[in-house]
Order: C-alpha cells, then structure tokens, then sequence
C-alpha cells in the first residue's frame, strides 16, 4: 500500500496540529514552513481534512488550525481516508465498469487482499494521535513567544 502524496502531508499536518494542540494554534505558513510542504498544496490539505471535520480553522490574529477532538480520537485510517478514500490495497477488490479490467469476485486474488486490507485498517485503526512523542519532534512555542 502506498498513500498519496495528499496523504502524506495530511498525516503531517496532523502531528505538527497535534503537536501544538492546548498551546496555541497552528498557522498554515508555520506547517508548510516546519512541515516542508508547499503551502499551495497545504491548502488544499487543509481545507479537506476541515471539510472531513478533524480540523478547524479560526480566522484573525490569533487564527489557525487546531484539532476539533482530543488527540486519542484521531486514527491514522481516519487521517488517510479523509484524503484518500476507504484502504484499498490492490484495484481488483473494488468494482469497475469496464468488463475488460479485473473486477471484484473475477479477481483470483480478491479475498485475500480483502483480508489483508481489513487488517491494514485494524492496524491503522490502533494508531492514533495520543501516542506520539512530540517532544521530541516539535520543539512547543507557547502563545506570544
């Protein structure tokens, strides 16, 4: 399984959000900067990781991105499918409409990847955003310093 690029900034976006979470709020300049993100595409992450609901955005002076729920509520999966869909590991699980690709049940390998992908989510399921050592990785400026 490889993630999208999306993916793998959202997931960034994420800790650094988590990161500052209960200190202040997140700038989107700050994320691209630190995260090394291009902040156009940032964007984009942002607002669908708002729209999905596991960020919000305040606008002014003391605006940014901050977590809507504690840090244990977040799963990597959910952080993943808000940007990517459901976890597909192989194309031949999902249905398709053209009869010439493989298609779900026609695909001597379906059940296993199908297996395998429940797993995957269950894994991803079992890591959230409470674990992390933060600490170590992002270096907390409290408000107004």
């Amino acid at each position: 399984m490889k993630n999208s690029m999306k993916a793998d900034y959202a997931i960034h976006a994420m800790l650094h959000v988590a990161a500052v979470s209960g200190h202040r709020r997140a700038t989107i300049d700050e994320i691209a900067r630190v995260e090394g993100i291009p902040r156009e595409f940032l964007a984009k992450v942002l607002m669908d990781m708002v729209k999905a609901k596991l960020l919000r955005s305040t606008k002014g002076r003391e605006g940014g991105y901050h977590l809507v729920k504690p840090r244990s509520k977040y799963t990597f999966r959910e952080i993943l499918e808000a940007i990517d869909g459901p976890i597909q590991l192989v194309s031949c699980t999902t249905p398709v409409e053209n009869r010439t690709s493989h298609r779900k049940g026609m695909c001597p390998v379906s059940s296993f990847f199908d297996a395998l992908g429940r797993k995957v989510a269950k894994e991803l399921d079992a890591i959230n955003l409470e674990g992390i050592d933060y600490g170590k990785y992002y270096p907390v400026k409290r408000k107004g310093k």
